[in-house]
């Protein structure tokens, strides 16, 4: 890895995320990077999440089960559970986005572990039954001891975006992808 001084990587987060990024989102992407020792992905295990602790409260983490046939949810943060309305541990990627947002998700999340990339987004969703929120989300792939890239961790960074309930379906503009070979 070249350094160049800027917290040890070659190119700092700011550059590689879209701007104005939330500068929360670039402190969990630069440790994410840092745990890569070299790899495309990180293993779960070289992740190490108390690198930002401010950060533990929007932390969520999803491992590919083959059994379920989907991703199941393996923690959240308090911040994450308040904003759907309800604890989402133990909960299928299918349970927590809904019928019908998730073949778009669930497309996207494949794309994050099959390719691997890293995955940025922005927009106002409906994710409670009563509250619209604006939704800042920074995805990035994990790797189980054994190398195979099987879990999506994220920051979700919420805030009550106002009273419009009308929620506005996923289009692929609402992300930005960026192939972990690039980084």
């Amino acid at each position: 890895m070249e350094h160049t001084g800027h917290d040890g990587f070659a190119r700092p987060a700011d550059e590689i995320l879209p701007p104005g990024t939330d500068a929360r989102l670039l402190v969990f992407f630069d440790a994410w990077r840092s745990a890569r020792s070299g790899a495309a992905v990180p293993t779960k295990r070289d992740f190490d999440p108390f690198q930002m602790p401010a950060l533990l409260r929007f932390t969520w983490l999803y491992r590919d089960d083959p059994v379920a046939g989907d991703f199941v949810c393996l923690l959240a943060g308090e911040e994450v559970n308040r904003a759907w309305g309800h604890p989402i541990k133990d909960k299928t990627l299918r349970q927590v986005v809904g019928d019908e947002d998730y073949p778009v998700v669930q497309a996207r999340w494949r794309k994050i572990i099959d390719t691997p990339l890293v995955q940025y987004g922005a927009k106002q969703e409906k994710l409670s039954s009563q509250d619209l929120w604006r939704a800042e989300r920074l995805l990035m792939p994990l790797a189980s001891a054994d190398g195979r890239i099987d879990h999506v961790i994220g920051v979700s960074l919420y805030r009550l975006a106002g009273s419009e309930q009308k929620r506005m379906a996923l289009f692929e503009e609402d992300i930005v992808q960026i192939p972990c070979a690039e980084i």
